[in-house]
């Protein structure tokens, strides 16, 4: 009678704590059979959705504006140049504009000028050390290139390297930002996901507790410490039925 009553303990405790885990345990579970596939599915290098990327503080961006050019749209978002929705080149931000200049297509990036062929590759990369003066924006005239400073409007000519300030009140047209198409936003959007942000990453911190902090990892050690006890109160009840 004293054995029934201690096993019935056993079984209690044993229920109690295996509920009190269930959930902890259940993560454990689900994420350590997806990492153990996780190269079948594919999803070992695959980037997080932006809203996911975004949990982690990665800083992706919510809109993403844009210049057309020739039938192009140029865009930038945490340091790349998007061109049609894919990235292509380095560009710091902010974007300055985008014009056509002397057969270049002329994008500011920063305090830089890059200048792109007709197939969208870097043929040049100027900064200061080039003569190009600090700017803010930048646009054309009938003459070429021009850039807003401090100081100004300035005419740079790419070929000979040298600016000539403008009169007040020249007349120019800066480069026009506008709304990118929807698809193209998505993928621009899509693409700043920093690569080390992807769906391994995502399982292992759900699968270590990290993902919620020191908290979170806390809970998914003492997880995995009462499923130890869960083994070892199972044994006891298991061998105590055997011996009634």
């Amino acid at each position: 009678m004293k054995q029934r009553k201690s096993t019935s303990q056993w079984r209690r405790w044993h229920r109690w704590l295996g509920l009190a885990v269930a959930l902890p345990v259940l993560v454990l579970s689900v994420t350590g059979v997806l990492l153990n596939h996780i190269d079948s599915f594919g999803w070992s290098s695959r980037p997080l959705p932006p809203l996911l990327a975004r949990w982690y503080g990665a800083p992706v961006p919510e809109s993403v504006s844009g210049i057309a050019l020739d039938n192009r749209w140029y865009a930038q978002a945490n340091d790349s140049l998007f061109i049609d929705g894919e990235k292509s080149l380095y560009c710091r931000a902010p974007l300055r504009g985008v014009v056509q200049d002397n057969g270049w297509t002329v994008v500011g990036c920063a305090d830089q000028l890059l200048l792109l062929d007709a197939q969208g590759q870097q043929v040049e990369r100027m900064g200061p050390a080039y003569g190009v003066p600090a700017f803010s924006t930048l646009g054309r005239n009938d003459q070429g290139l021009v850039l807003k400073t401090e100081q100004g409007l300035s005419q740079y000519d790419v070929d000979q390297l040298a600016s000539v300030a403008l009169p007040e009140g020249a007349t120019w047209a800066p480069s026009l930002f506008q709304a990118l198409p929807v698809t193209m936003k998505q993928r621009v959007v899509a693409q700043s996901v920093p690569p080390s942000l992807n769906w391994q990453r995502l399982l292992l911190d759900l699968h270590a507790g990290r993902l919620f902090g020191l908290a979170g990892q806390l809970v998914m050690d003492l997880a995995a410490l009462v499923l130890v006890v869960l083994a070892l109160t199972g044994t006891v009840i298991w061998s105590r039925s055997r011996r009634s």
